[in-house]
């Protein structure tokens, strides 16, 4: 893990993206799409790369549901088994301290 701190702002919008994505229905080729992203999001937030983990949160964002479907685009559904394991992986990461860009524990200091 590097020691970037990431910005608490994407970290909380990649919280509530995860979090809607239980209500999302998609068809296959938008959860292919999805699960892709969340690794995007996955590595990026290992490596601490900040302008790389801001792009992937935008673009799971933007990939859940919209009002608008094509007709060929197939059935909908919820979340696959596979991506809801990913994404409870990518939450329990979060709730990590240190992962999620928010420091260290009371009472620690940066030392110096």
């Amino acid at each position: 893990m590097s020691d970037h701190f990431l910005p608490i702002d994407v970290l909380d919008d990649l919280r509530n993206v995860l979090d809607d994505m239980d209500d999302w229905q998609l068809d296959p080729a938008g959860w292919a799409d999805v699960d892709t992203l969340i690794e995007r999001v996955a590595s990026s937030l290992a490596a601490g790369a900040t302008d790389e983990f801001r792009d992937a949160v935008a673009y799971l964002g933007w990939s859940g549901p919209t009002k608008v479907k094509s007709a060929d685009s197939g059935t909908t559904g919820k979340q696959p088994p596979k991506i809801r394991e990913k994404v409870t992986r990518l939450k329990d990461t979060l709730e990590s301290p240190k992962q999620s860009g928010q420091g260290k524990p009371n009472g620690e200091s940066g030392g110096r």
